[in-house]
């Protein structure tokens, strides 16, 4: 009978000669075209190359963000798009080795090092590490510290779910470089929906126009010679395809299929494996809480206004338990938590706004499950999770940045703060959109105010506030 390590050299034996065989399915495509590479791809590339040429600074990565999100995908690409001839590489699910195989990482690395007959600290050219679904080992972190301070000729990148940076302690924070994999922009769907590509540097030219001009007259007059090129961006592009994507098409695993009812339902699987995965493994929660979640959620989408006193009693769960319930959402990506303007203070006192980190999810229970909202506010309250999650994207990718909202009756949707500016930001169409924007900068002092909304290109000189059309605003 053979002996653990001798199974684990088994599956080894068959993991490295299957891989290159087992990432095309997500490196290709039905049709057998090679899927486009996503933005972040070039960014993860260049962390490789640097330490194939000799720059050891920087020598693991560990990439999070929602589940479905496209990490999978993205580390195949990296696995297969990496010549082996200068260096040894390892693709390893370790949701396999942990619930499969029943072995912990460290004992798969010792094997390995058999397999190619040298220790880590004698390898006589560079080993690439890819690791996938981490959080499956519960000494992932340890592990790899180990690995990362054994030596300097390991490069790993790892991914998992957005528990891997929750549950990060301060010796993992600094040895790793944390990158965070978002749901799909517009031009990222259509990317890998129909192979079209975006026109380079269009959307940095919007995103200037939106975000650095010194007044919405500015904004307004540096769109206008945009549009001509957006009009071209978008001939071929039908409405169905913006709808889908505010739908569903913002996570990836969903973009190729067009039945609704399988879509949904594989996203209501992929909440549940949040659930009672990653939220379930902190071991803060009884079973019964836990089994509370998908109702709060639900409850969560068909509200107007957050209110967690009104959670807490519905479902019978404390006041504290319930904030904690929502911590862990954030910590998860499922949830996104805007703050109120102003102070730590107000931000005490006054209530957070909660937007699904993806309209997807709201989309799943409004499509799926049914809501008593009107057709007009479901659609209002998707396009407020979509503009929400592009504008999460630009705070985190620029530090320093806040993103919160107007607490007031009828204050705006969104305040926008990075460097020395606040923007004002409310998502409407018709006038309501500029009378929140002025309720707003009656009290925020702020550069200018946008309004993102299905209308089209429009500047208020009185306002002084842009308009900027849904379709433009996607491509940044």
């Amino acid at each position: 009978m053979a002996t653990q390590r001798e199974k684990i050299m088994g599956f080894l034996a068959e993991q490295i000669a299957q891989a290159k065989f087992r990432v095309q399915a997500y490196v290709f495509n039905s049709e057998n075209v090679k899927n486009p590479h996503r933005s972040i791809f070039v960014k993860l590339k260049a962390y490789l190359k640097n330490f194939l040429e000799g720059n050891r600074n920087i020598r693991w990565i560990t990439l999070t963000g929602l589940r479905g999100s496209g990490k999978t995908t993205l580390l195949s690409q990296l696995f297969y798009d990496q010549p082996d001839n200068n260096c040894y590489k390892l693709f390893l699910s370790l949701d396999q080795t942990s619930q499969i195989l029943d072995a912990p990482l460290d004992e798969v690395i010792s094997a390995y090092e058999g397999i190619i007959g040298k220790s880590l600290e004698t390898l006589d050219k560079p080993l690439i590490l890819f690791l996938d679904e981490a959080q499956y080992d519960k000494k992932w972190g340890v592990v790899l510290k180990s690995i990362y301070d054994r030596s300097n000729k390991v490069f790993m990148i790892v991914t998992g779910s957005a528990a891997l940076s929750m549950n990060s302690n301060t010796d993992i924070v600094r040895r790793t470089v944390f990158e965070k994999l978002f749901p799909l922009s517009f031009p990222e769907y259509l990317k890998i929906r129909k192979q079209k590509f975006e026109i380079k540097g269009l959307g940095k030219q919007i995103r200037d126009a939106m975000y650095l001009s010194p007044d919405a007259k500015s904004s307004f007059e540096t769109l206008i010679p945009l549009e001509k090129k957006v009009n071209e961006y978008y001939a071929d592009v039908t409405r169905h395809e913006f709808e889908k994507y505010m739908h569903y098409g913002s996570l990836p695993f969903m973009v190729a299929s067009d039945n609704e009812a399988i879509v949904y339902d594989q996203i209501s699987k992929s909440l549940d494996r949040v659930i009672s995965g990653d939220i379930l493994s902190t071991g803060r929660f009884s079973s019964e809480i836990i089994s509370k979640i998908p109702r709060i959620l639900y409850a969560i989408a068909d509200m107007d206004a957050f209110n967690i006193t009104k959670i807490s009693g519905t479902f019978s769960v404390s006041r504290p338990k319930a904030t904690e319930i929502f911590e862990l959402l954030e910590y998860t990506e499922i949830l996104h938590r805007i703050l109120p303007y102003g102070s730590h203070l107000n931000q005490v006192k006054k209530p957070s706004k909660y937007l699904f980190s993806s309209p997807a999810f709201r989309a799943m229970y409004y499509k799926a499950i049914g809501n008593t909202m009107t057709m007009e506010a479901a659609n209002g309250k998707l396009m407020e999770d979509l503009v929400g999650m592009y504008l999460y994207r630009f705070a985190y990718k620029n530090p320093g940045s806040f993103l919160a909202y107007d607490s007031a009756q009828g204050g705006a949707d969104f305040v926008l703060g990075f460097g020395k500016r606040q923007l004002i930001i409310e998502v409407g169409a018709g006038a309501k959109g500029y009378r929140q924007v002025i309720n707003s900068s009656k009290k925020i002092k702020s550069d200018y105010g946008m309004i993102i909304s299905s209308d089209g290109l429009e500047y208020s000189e009185e306002y002084n506030a842009v308009k900027i059309p849904l379709r433009l605003f996607l491509l940044t």
